[in-house]
């Protein structure tokens, strides 16, 4: 039974986590964190911040200034969520210490130590889950089965899509000091928007290649991409296909689509709006269903109510360590190939001794 949990990374993502935390554990769990930079913005459940409120006296954490003795004070779980760049060191020294772990996305920023996690996860038996909470959309899953039961036939073509306006993603704060606008803290489109590279990989696996167009286009005062253009190569038995996928940090409304167009029928996916259809070709017959009580939080909620379930019954995750470090493949590919604008094949870039 987890009663301690101790977090690194006490943000808008760290805070939901907490919160969620408290509601299936209930309020009596201990929380304890090792803080650094001492913020004390507290959040709401709807991401604004409470006035004349501190983390400490909200939700009274012990904090630590050093991660050794914050991981000495016996944490059941540990919980990463601190900037992207940042999350490799703490991650291995909590996982040395045979400590479970909840790592929000994306795994790393680059391939440094990141087989040295996988090599010590496997030897201690730790459960290593990694927030791509897209898994857990009721939009996604329903894909997921009509894919597995061939309801489209063969694939022929997807689409996926995401885009968001920086400079309104947060009213908080200016878009300048945010994670995702800030090279050193590992910011850009690319891994920031990464939950569609998780769930095209839980659907379709690993590409064949990478070709990608992307960088900064805007006008934006930041040192990362906000805007990326991929053609990625797959290949099931004999039948080859193309997913198409473009990220930005430009667009306002905010979209996040998906469509899958196959031999015998497509299915249109809208993540925003909770909306499914599916359309069978031989029939004319149109199948549409609207999550309509689903809100965002569900899906954080669900995770976190799965992750501790593994950390019970000691169960695989359904997005661990190997499945997060398959989606950060992805996307360093994409970033690679438009440095070099040129494709990438995968076998190539990272090894066959690498391949999934």
């Amino acid at each position: 039974m987890v009663k301690k949990v101790l977090f690194v990374g006490l943000g808008s993502a760290g805070q939901r986590h907490l919160r969620n935390l408290q509601e299936i554990l209930g309020i009596e769990i201990e929380i304890i964190a090792y803080r650094c930079h001492k913020s004390e913005r507290v959040f709401n459940s709807n991401m604004q911040v409470i006035e004349d409120e501190t983390l400490t006296s909200k939700y009274k954490i012990q904090e630590f200034d050093d991660f050794g003795k914050a991981l000495s004070d016996k944490p059941d779980i540990v919980v990463i969520a601190n900037p992207n760049s940042m999350h490799m060191s703490f991650v291995l020294e909590t996982a040395r210490k045979g400590i479970d772990l909840f790592i929000e996305k994306p795994l790393s920023t680059s391939f440094e130590h990141t087989q040295e996690l996988i090599e010590v996860v496997k030897k201690k038996g730790i459960i290593c889950q990694v927030g791509f909470q897209y898994r857990y959309h009721p939009c996604i899953r329903l894909a997921k089965e009509y894919l597995e039961k061939k309801k489209l036939g063969e694939i022929v073509s997807v689409n996926a899509e995401v885009g968001e306006s920086l400079t309104r993603m947060h009213s908080y704060e200016d878009y300048r000091s945010m994670l995702e606008a800030r090279k050193e803290l590992g910011g850009g489109v690319v891994l920031c928007q990464s939950h569609e590279l998780d769930y095209l990989f839980w659907l379709f696996g690993m590409p064949v290649s990478v070709n990608s167009s992307g960088g900064k286009r805007s006008g934006l005062d930041i040192d990362v991409e906000d805007s990326s253009t991929t053609f990625f190569r797959y290949k099931d038995g004999c039948n080859e296909f193309p997913i198409i996928l473009h990220q930005d940090f430009l667009q306002y409304p905010a979209v996040r689509k998906c469509k899958i167009v196959g031999t015998e029928g497509r299915m249109e996916i809208d993540l925003l709006s909770n909306s499914f259809l599916h359309e069978e070709y031989s029939s004319n017959e149109r199948r549409q269903k609207c999550f309509e009580n689903f809100v965002r939080n569900d899906m954080f909620f669900e995770e976190m109510r799965d992750f501790l379930n593994c950390v019970e019954t000691r169960k695989t995750p359904k997005c661990d360590v190997q499945a997060a470090f398959a989606s950060m493949k992805m996307g360093l590919a994409i970033k690679e190939s438009f440095k070099d604008k040129r494709e990438l094949k995968f076998d190539e870039f990272f090894g066959v001794e690498e391949r999934f």
